[in-house]
């Protein structure tokens, strides 16, 4: 349920969207706020003076996006589904025990004990040629895990994971 469908909200609150992860254009930076005028009108405000434009082909690739048909979304939503199933059984399978419930692309894995956000990538960087993102990259609460991306195919994952489980870090 949005903020913005209960009642009165619409005269004080703006809630903010973004499509990108929804059509793939993650990094495009589209996005859109809706409810009060006069905020909505200080983020255009303030997005003029910030950004200048988004760039027209990204603009026409968001149009585009927008007028796809649901099955197309749903199709994508599954494959992420599948991708997060397929590397929940194999991070079982070298005994890292994560949770794939998230709802994005994206999947949070705590880093095993002994180890701190920013020394782990660098481990898996350095000794299995996996790049993961530390979580203090996203703030200060993001200590103690990595996030991966769910945006290459299974085969890669899978291998990825293969590379991680040789390390013998989860016994």
């Amino acid at each position: 349920m949005s903020l913005l469908q209960t009642e009165g909200a619409r005269e004080y609150a703006v809630a903010t969207y973004t499509r990108s992860k929804t059509f793939n254009m993650a990094g495009w930076r589209f996005g859109f706020a809706v409810g009060n005028a006069s905020i909505t009108s200080a983020f255009n405000r303030l997005h003029i003076h910030s950004y200048s434009s988004v760039y027209g082909a990204i603009r026409d690739a968001a149009e585009t996006a927008l007028a796809l048909p649901a099955r197309d979304i749903n199709a994508i939503n599954l494959l992420y589904q599948q991708r997060r199933a397929t590397l929940a059984y194999h991070l079982d399978r070298i005994g890292w025990r994560a949770s794939a419930h998230a709802r994005s692309f994206f999947v949070w894995l705590r880093v095993p004990d002994g180890y701190d956000s920013q020394g782990f990538t660098h481990l898996l960087l350095e000794q299995a040629q996996v790049l993961a993102a530390p979580g203090t990259g996203f703030g200060p609460a993001g200590e103690g895990y990595i996030r991966i991306s769910l945006t290459s195919d299974e085969g890669l994952l899978n291998e990825a994971i293969n590379r991680i489980g040789a390390l013998e870090l989860f016994q």
